[in-house]
């Protein structure tokens, strides 16, 4: 009687080699043949189960978005204060050194989406996840009286994204030029900005 293969269960181990190479190696060292070899499967394998390697990063980066999902959810967003605001955001930036190291899959994807059409659509899924995360924030602020309804939510989102991704970059790039301290002051002071109506641009 043939074998049964789990094929989930096998991406499963396959994306398991992937990060045991970024926590060992760094983003930078991740290939299919790295990550086969991790994994102890031949590179075809890798095709097999999984395909492309943007098609075996864009497993990492949902992994990504549910882990911080779920660090998010366990925060309760039903019950926040400013300090909780900050604290949800701060899931967004990769101040640890576990998660700097697993971010780096963000910044290969970042790299490389440009001359590649199908990393650009996983750079797009990311952004994507994170830009509804945010909006979905402020909507909770709305509600909880923690942010202004006279400000423009899409704005307010697209700001807040550049402000995460940047402080990401720098925590990726140079973890001594952002203390957690420090980063939760920029994000703390962005979000009491929240509670009043954004300056007027009109002339």
């Amino acid at each position: 009687m043939p074998k049964i293969v789990d094929h989930d269960e096998r991406r499963r181990h396959i994306v398991d080699a992937l990060w045991r190479v970024v926590n060992r190696d760094g983003a930078s060292e991740v290939s299919v043949r790295h990550v086969a070899a991790e994994a102890g499967m031949p590179k075809s394998s890798i095709g097999h189960y999984v395909g492309t390697m943007p098609q075996l990063l864009g497993l990492a980066v949902d992994e990504l978005i549910e882990k911080v999902t779920e660090r998010a959810l366990a925060l309760d967003l039903f019950t926040l204060d400013q300090d909780k605001v900050v604290d949800v955001l701060m899931t967004l930036v990769p101040m640890a050194k576990d998660r700097r190291s697993r971010s780096g899959v963000w910044l290969l994807v970042l790299s490389q989406s440009p001359a590649d059409p199908d990393m650009a659509a996983v750079l797009q899924r990311l952004n994507g996840a994170v830009y509804e995360a945010i909006c979905e924030l402020l909507t909770m602020m709305n509600r909880q009286g923690l942010r202004s309804d006279e400000r423009e939510m899409e704005i307010d989102a697209r700001r807040l994204h550049a402000l995460i991704d940047g402080l990401s970059v720098q925590s990726l790039t140079d973890a001594t030029t952002r203390s957690v301290e420090d980063v939760r002051a920029v994000l703390r002071d962005e979000v009491a900005a929240l509670r009043w109506p954004a300056a007027s641009t009109s002339v």
